[in-house]
């Protein structure tokens, strides 16, 4: 009896190893059939494949640190665009540029920003930008732009931000800009 028993759950072992064997070697999936059937197969990485380009147009608040290199010319706003080349979902190249009213500058910068999915639709980043501010008392200066940003994903494509960035322009006399902004954009 004990015979039969070891005996049955050993041909039961065997029959379930037997039909598991299949799935362990399992091929690579192929990437010629319909959008989208290639996921958990070894396809693409995104849905829009590699290298997008995204445009995004962003508008907020500024306040200069020091109001006495032109902060006092208009209301403390700004509007910009960016266009950003997505190399891949965890480092974005941007290239920016900005006019902020009160101090009548005007910023062309460019640099990486290094993001982070948080929960799907939502992403932090960080990152440097470094290029040319326009100081309208001061002339052109070298500057420097840390920022950081929370995106949300409407859609794979539509782009939402909330965002923080300092301009540090390299000059004497010239004051900080912090900037807090909106942002909306589009991803190619």
């Amino acid at each position: 009896m004990p015979f039969r028993c070891a005996a049955s759950a050993l041909a039961a072992c065997l029959s379930v190893l037997a039909a598991a064997a299949p799935c362990v070697a399992q091929e690579r999936g192929r990437t010629d059939g319909p959008e989208g059937s290639e996921w958990g197969k070894g396809g693409y990485s995104s849905p829009g494949g590699s290298h997008d380009f995204s445009l995004a147009l962003s508008f907020g608040g500024a306040i200069q640190s020091d109001q006495s290199d032109g902060g006092k010319y208009g209301a403390p706003l700004f509007g910009g665009i960016t266009a950003t080349f997505w190399p891949s979902d965890w480092v974005v190249f941007d290239l920016s540029g900005a006019y902020v009213a009160s101090g009548r500058r005007f910023n062309a910068l460019a640099g990486p920003r290094f993001r982070v999915p948080f929960l799907y639709p939502v992403a932090l980043s960080a990152g440097l930008q470094a290029g040319v501010i326009v100081l309208k008392d001061a002339g052109a200066r070298f500057g420097l732009s840390p920022n950081a940003m929370i995106e949300f994903e409407v859609t794979r494509r539509v782009l939402f931000g909330l965002g923080y960035a300092i301009d540090i322009p390299v000059s004497d006399g010239a004051g900080v800009v912090n900037r807090v902004f909106l942002s909306a954009g589009y991803r190619f």
